[in-house]
């Protein structure tokens, strides 16, 4: 069964892969929101990289969208 904090990231996810703007508490310590940063991919410019980061506990993960 999928853990209560992977289902988090999964929603977290969801809603910042289309409003990079939208505000989303984090998934581990739910005490502050993601930053989101993009970084793109100079070889595959229609690929693009976000970046969702907890300053507050200092998890992170990746979307890649293409």
């Amino acid at each position: 069964m999928m853990s209560q904090i992977t289902s988090r990231w999964i929603e977290a996810g969801k809603a910042i892969a289309t409003d990079p703007d939208a505000k989303v508490l984090c998934p581990v310590c739910q005490k502050t929101f993601l930053e989101v940063m993009d970084v793109r991919n100079e070889k595959k410019p229609s690929e693009l990289e976000r970046h969702m980061i907890c300053k507050e506990c200092g998890a992170s993960n990746s979307l890649l969208i293409t």
